[in-house]
């Protein structure tokens, strides 16, 4: 009960544009786990871990949100799926309309935002 509340609150919070960001993270979620874990369970997964980094729990949030977010996730992924975990979704999938014009890079402390223009220069000072 506590899951089926939380989830359709969360979803429409973390979800924000719809079917197709879900779609995305499913997708690429299944592939750096090897479609290990059903549809359901990558969904706790991502609710819980971006949802606890999202959602500031201090202020007024629903009481079914914090109970489930302060569970325990259903699956447990290996360190090399939890870096690829956390390497994919720092930064959320943008808009379909974005996602053609624009590459996110991740460094340290800041993610760098480049057009594509940019990108053959960017591939021959590769490491």
């Amino acid at each position: 009960m506590v899951r089926k509340k939380a989830s359709q609150k969360l979803e429409t919070i973390l979800f924000p544009e719809g079917y197709w960001q879900k779609s995305e993270v499913l997708k690429t979620f299944r592939n750096f786990t090897s479609e290990r874990f059903s549809d359901e369970d990558i969904l706790d997964y991502f609710f819980k871990i971006k949802g606890l980094q999202t959602i500031k729990l201090n202020s007024r949030t629903n009481f079914w949100i914090k109970k489930y977010l302060f569970s325990p996730t259903t699956i447990k992924l290996n360190y090399f799926e939890q870096v690829k975990f956390y390497e994919t979704f720092l930064n959320f999938p943008a808009p379909p309309e974005k996602r053609e014009t624009v590459i996110y890079r991740q460094n340290r402390q800041k993610a760098n935002k480049l057009n594509y223009k940019n990108a053959p220069e960017i591939s021959k000072n590769m490491i």
